[in-house]
């Protein structure tokens, strides 16, 4: 069948589900076919039950790629190719994810990517000519999926509205909230939680799709809602009752910054999440919590550098409201000042030293490695800070007030 004559033979029939637009390619191409979305969601596949591979059958029952199948296609760079460019491919066979051989093409409107097309096609010799025709096909059903994007995108700017009203705290009620995601469709049982991600750069059209993308290609969370605001990604994840919560968005933070460096080397990118909560009510202080995360992220770079989870913060939850009260009292360390005044008039780093200290948990190999100085050095300053500062470095009490003390100085001067 010759170009022209493949394109005119579906525009001429009328198709009542995608469903049908799916059976009539395969039909006419010869291979199984599976249509999906930009994000891997199935919109329609073929009714082809012969020789189905595995990651076609996970694919059908979960209506959506699993993401081993999707990670080992980034790895091998398909999925950098469809995303590129709109020629169609020839994927082979990769047995350790069950996938068998495939032509793939991406769906697009101009340079807008829509979906992609996969067809099955083990053990046939792929010809130019079943390039053509899934080329030609994807040019067709992009108008199904324009329609398909077109009642999602609408969907979502509603869903977006209902998030702002949870996150600013303007719906609390649990009638209220309950009612408007009923609405929706979005399930608020369970454990609630916000998690953001901060990109220092500008948020360009490539980094938005592709973050968006993975939210909803990294399954080990149920994302419910999202919104771009500026340079962040807010999300509302949602795990079922007898999950690990915390666990999952920790491993999803992970995984979300180490597949954006990856792939768009995008390293500047910061992520947390608040207190996970039952109760729908609480979403407005999960988002505070995270937003809190991510500005002391900022403050104290080197001792959160691992931090994600509001959780983790210890005693730097508190540490804002401790640095106002020791303002408003007028309070000074009169044990740290002496250590100050000793540095400046010596120009020595005995502050600098006991800070490192006091955060390798009082490990004097821990904090000799640390600053790349033998542990001889380490004791013999710990030993003039005991006598300069007056200070008893066994008394646990006296050391996190020192240690508490040293991280607000941080804060307002910034010269640790």
């Amino acid at each position: 069948m010759s170009h022209s004559q493949f394109q005119a033979d579906l525009i001429d029939e009328k198709f009542d589900s995608p469903e049908g637009l799916a059976d009539r390619i395969a039909h006419i191409i010869g291979f199984p076919i599976t249509i999906e979305d930009a994000n891997h969601r199935i919109v329609s596949y073929s009714k082809h039950e012969e020789n189905v591979d595995e990651a076609r059958s996970a694919t059908i029952m979960r209506r959506k790629v699993p993401e081993k199948v999707i990670n080992s296609l980034w790895k091998r760079g398909v999925m950098s190719k469809l995303f590129e460019s709109g020629e169609p491919i020839i994927v082979a066979s990769i047995k350790e994810i069950g996938l068998g051989n495939r032509i793939a093409v991406s769906v697009r409107k101009n340079r807008t990517l829509l979906g992609f097309i996969w067809a099955q096609a083990d053990e046939v010799e792929v010809t130019s000519h079943h390039l053509q025709q899934i080329k030609d096909a994807a040019k067709l059903v992009s108008h199904q999926l324009l329609h398909h994007q077109a009642k999602k995108n609408k969907s979502e700017e509603d869903k977006k509205e209902f998030f702002w009203q949870l996150l600013t705290g303007t719906l609390r009620g649990h009638s209220e909230i309950m009612r408007h995601a009923k609405r929706f469709g979005i399930k608020m049982s369970g454990q609630l939680c916000v998690a953001v991600f901060e990109f220092d750069e500008y948020m360009n059209p490539t980094i938005e799709r592709h973050a968006y993308y993975l939210t909803e290609t990294l399954q080990q969370t149920r994302v419910v809602s999202r919104l771009f605001d500026e340079n962040r990604l807010v999300l509302l994840i949602r795990a079922d009752a007898y999950e690990d919560a915390t666990l999952l968005c920790n491993t999803f933070i992970h995984d979300f910054m180490t597949k954006m460096s990856e792939r768009l080397q995008v390293k500047a990118v910061k992520g947390s999440f608040g207190i996970v909560y039952q109760s729908p009510e609480n979403i407005t202080d999960s988002y505070k919590q995270a937003l809190k995360v991510l500005e002391l992220k900022e403050q104290f770079s080197t001792e959160l550098q691992n931090t994600s989870n509001y959780q983790e913060l210890g005693v730097f939850q508190f540490i804002n409201e401790l640095a106002s009260l020791r303002s408003r009292e007028q309070y000074h360390n009169i044990y740290l000042e002496r250590l100050y005044d000793y540095d400046r008039t010596n120009k020595s780093e005995l502050v600098y030293t006991l800070k490192v200290f006091l955060i390798h948990n009082s490990n004097v190999h821990s904090a000799s490695k640390y600053m790349h100085i033998h542990t001889n050095t380490m004791n013999y300053r710990l030993k003039r800070i005991k006598e300069i500062g007056q200070i008893d470095l066994k008394d646990n009490n006296q050391k996190t007030t020192l240690y508490l003390d040293l991280l607000i100085h941080h804060m307002e001067r910034d010269d640790l």
